[in-house]
């Protein structure tokens, strides 16, 4: 008798065990059993193509966490590979949100010469859409072509929904023309298209154009406005809404945070029915964004108590409010918080604990913090780099500036007001101009206002007056009252009477009802002794009634 013979109860058995295992453990046992009965030179090893595959079917209905155990097992299997052993592997990764290794699944197939059905196809779509990218998109749309896809609604709806997300939106229109039979999924995916882009007149055009319209499409469009800022728009469509949900409220109290209306922001808060997570983030956060810190971390305090979940959006609000107020208690709270992972420690997250502790005078917690970051970013070299600015330690700014540069980050706008603040701080003047060069010049960024007030203040501090002045008057765009000012506080420390009564003008016809501005002239005239011009400036602020901006400083 033949050893395969011999052997047909053990693959029985084997089968057995694969159709009874109920835990992920229990296959891996089947499957090393697998490996060590049915390899080897002789016909036995054909059982273990079959195995295979039906082993990795059964691994296919356990949590997403075996993906990598998956792929391993997908590679053991020989070639060639069926359709549905290919759609199992790359549907999974969809389904669990692995969109790039799907689109990198996919490819191979195409490779092995498999071809994919349309279900695939609109998947692998859908995969393309959530990166998003583009390139990989359009390759896919060919061979869409090329099998005669193109008439089926969920691979042409797919295909709307890639290029929407993606940007090309003209694209999308084109698609969502040529189909006949378009039902609300699709038309939500347009105007989705068209919202994303800010195209709000076009998504409206065809929201009104709709016969039927479901909650995702009001949603859409109450979404839309209300991240552009049109409220008013925003607030007309909510009001007319039979079945509002979570991420309407969301979006309407995000949308008022951004304008600055902080009480229809709490009006919509405390009438939605269901509050989430991301609904009590999205309040806690427009109270930070619009200074209400206090309120903000009251709000904290209270989801902490409901045991309400703390996502990285409400802990960003929490940490910003804390910076605010520079609470140095509540920042040790904070950051215990997040040691005790009740949220994700993104980016962000740690960048926002780096302001926070630097705002708080701990310096250290905010290098300790940036060396945790296993992934660290522009923001956070920028955020760090300005920390250790604000602190005195100018030269290690700049060292970790360089640092960055050599990492291979590219620095952006906010990365040099950090570098330049810390050459202005050490009183760096040459350095300070050099990096202004490298930035426009070598990095091709445009210099903004606060760019200018740096270099001012830079030269300010070690007298360089007038050449500050011409910096100003030789840029364009720059006819700015903090740039000004920034000048005329030089021009006080320095007693340079002259040059300050020149910028005070200036500053005059930007911020004409400025007492402040006159009272920093006045000073200026008394530290020379002119006091006949002091009292007569004093005079003038008194005649028009003039006031001081409140928490603002003459000196």
């Amino acid at each position: 008798m033949s050893r395969r013979h011999q052997d047909q109860p053990a693959v029985a058995l084997l089968k057995r065990y694969l159709q009874i295992s109920k835990t992920v453990d229990q296959l891996k046992q089947s499957h090393a059993l697998i490996l060590k009965t049915l390899t080897g030179p002789d016909p036995l090893h054909c059982e273990n193509k079959r195995l295979l595959p039906f082993l990795l079917t059964k691994l296919f209905q356990f949590p997403s966490e075996n993906l990598r155990y998956a792929r391993h097992l997908f590679d053991e299997i020989p070639h060639p590979k069926t359709q549905f052993l290919w759609a199992s592997i790359i549907l999974a990764h969809v389904a669990y949100g692995h969109f790039a290794r799907c689109i990198s699944l996919y490819a191979r197939m195409h490779r092995a010469g498999v071809s994919p059905s349309a279900f695939i196809s609109s998947s692998v779509l859908n995969a393309c859409a959530r990166v998003p990218v583009l390139f990989e998109g359009k390759q896919v749309h060919t061979r869409v072509l090329n099998l005669g896809f193109l008439g089926n609604k969920i691979v042409e709806t797919a295909l709307l929904d890639m290029y929407a997300k993606s940007g090309a939106v003209s694209d999308a229109r084109n698609i969502f023309d040529g189909m006949g039979g378009k039902d609300v999924v699709t038309w939500t995916a347009m105007i989705r298209g068209y919202a994303k882009l800010r195209m709000m007149e076009d998504a409206r055009q065809l929201f009104d154009a709709m016969e039927t319209r479901n909650d995702m499409c009001w949603t859409t469009m109450v979404a839309g406005y209300a991240n552009c800022g049109d409220m008013n728009a925003a607030r007309e469509l909510y009001g007319k809404m039979t079945d509002k949900n979570c991420v309407t409220w969301v979006a309407m109290v995000a949308g008022y945070g951004k304008i600055g209306d902080v009480t229809k922001a709490r009006g919509v808060f405390d009438e939605a029915q269901v509050k989430d997570a991301a609904c009590w983030a999205a309040m806690l956060s427009c109270y930070a964004q619009n200074g209400y810190a206090m309120d903000a971390l009251e709000m904290y305090r209270e989801m902490r108590k409901l045991q309400v979940k703390i996502n990285d959006v409400a802990m960003i609000g929490a940490i910003s409010a804390c910076t605010q107020l520079a609470d140095i208690k509540m920042a040790n709270e904070l950051a215990v918080h997040v040691e005790e992972t009740c949220c994700r420690r993104t980016n962000l997250v740690s960048g926002a604990l780096i302001n926070m502790h630097s705002r708080c005078g701990n310096i250290d917690q905010a290098q300790n913090e940036f060396e945790k970051m296993k992934n660290k970013d522009v923001i956070s070299y920028s955020s760090m780099i300005r920390a250790l600015s604000d602190h005195g330690k100018a030269l290690e700014a700049l060292e970790l500036f360089q640092e960055m540069l050599k990492d291979g980050f590219k620095p952006n706008q906010i990365t040099f007001v950090s570098v330049l603040s810390a050459c202005s701080h050490a009183g760096l003047v040459e350095e300070g101009f050099m990096y202004f060069s490298r930035m426009t010049e070598t990095f091709g960024i445009e210099p903004l206002i606060e760019h200018y007030s740096t270099i001012i203040d830079l030269l300010g501090r070690v007298g360089q007056l007038e050449k500050a002045y011409n910096i100003v008057m030789n840029s364009p765009g720059i006819c700015d009252a903090g740039v000004w000012g920034a000048l005329l506080g030089a021009c006080r420390v320095h007693g340079n009477v002259e040059l300050g009564e020149m910028v005070a003008r200036k500053l005059f016809a930007i911020e004409p009802n400025n007492a402040g501005n006159y009272m920093l002239l006045a000073s200026i005239y008394a530290s020379a002794n002119r006091w006949e011009e002091a009292e007569k400036v004093k005079r003038l602020v008194s005649e028009r009634g003039m006031r001081k901006l409140p928490g603002s400083s003459c000196i």
